[in-house]
């Protein structure tokens, strides 16, 4: 296998779990927002199962859960090559995220992840108070990008976990995510950037988790802020990841069953394998 195609395979590696981290969770389609979502009156959790291939060969496995309990959120995932993949590169990433939930609207206290990759195992910590984003690192990274996020832009943002909640509790004034429209701001500890929605209509899919009509709706990876000049030149932001939301909601939640993403030299799939909602 060529130099190019190998590290595309460990970029797809990475990918697999952004993809993961992009809208997990879709709005019900709530006829008065007004009122809080019903499972905030109670506990409810949900866990799902994702692997990705590329060619039909299994690459990636990743495992999402989250907790709701009245007005507080906890979610964790985690991601591992497999496959093919696993053979090139091993890679494992740890993320959790934990908030509060006021008027519909999701606010981070705390996010968490590691990175282990045989290399520098990195691990990333953020605190969110009022007024101050705290960030520590180890080891710590190279640079925060040029420019970097300011402490306004890392305020305004969500974790890359808690983004991916916030559009299971649009409020009145993001009602449209409901439809796979508007755009979120998140921070990822070094990178501000947005994720942008657009709906390209309905069709029937089937996964092992799911069969149905689904809606298709193109995310775009929009850099703000805290990017260095190389990951600027990358080619894969002018293509947008494919994801399925399915129309049939898992208790008052419309989970995203599939996502699709061009590479430069095949397209890698990345599917629900099994749904649990408690």
């Amino acid at each position: 296998m060529s130099w190019s195609k190998n590290y595309e395979l460990s970029k797809y590696s990475k990918l697999g779990f952004s993809l993961l981290l992009l809208p997990l969770f879709a709005t019900q389609a709530m006829a008065d927002l007004s009122n809080k979502p019903e499972h905030l009156h109670k506990e409810q959790a949900v866990d799902i199962v994702y692997s990705g291939r590329v060619f039909g060969i299994p690459m990636i496995r990743a495992k999402v859960s989250a907790v709701f309990l009245e007005e507080s959120y906890a979610t964790r995932a985690e991601f591992r090559t497999s496959g093919l993949a696993a053979f090139f590169k091993q890679i494992k990433v740890i993320a959790s995220a934990q908030g509060i939930i006021r008027n519909d609207r999701l606010f981070t206290k705390e996010y968490w992840h590691k990175e282990l990759d045989g290399r520098k195992n990195r691990e990333l910590f953020m605190s969110f108070e009022p007024d101050h984003v705290t960030l520590r690192v180890n080891p710590p990274l190279r640079t925060m990008g040029d420019p970097p996020a300011t402490m306004q832009q890392r305020l305004e943002s969500l974790d890359p976990i808690s983004a991916v909640l916030a559009l299971a509790l649009a409020n009145k004034k993001d009602a449209n995510f409901q439809n796979c429209q508007g755009s979120l701001k998140v921070f990822d500890g070094k990178q501000r950037y947005n994720l942008r929605l657009e709906a390209q209509g309905k069709e029937k899919i089937r996964t092992k988790a799911y069969k149905g009509l689904a809606t298709r709706c193109y995310v775009w990876y929009v850099p703000i802020a805290g990017f260095n000049a190389d990951d600027l030149n990358d080619p894969g932001y002018e293509k947008p990841v494919i994801m399925w939301l399915a129309d049939e909601p898992f208790a008052g939640l419309r989970l995203p069953v599939k996502f699709s993403y061009k590479l430069d030299f095949a397209t890698a799939v990345v599917e629900a394998r099994s749904i649990n909602v408690r």
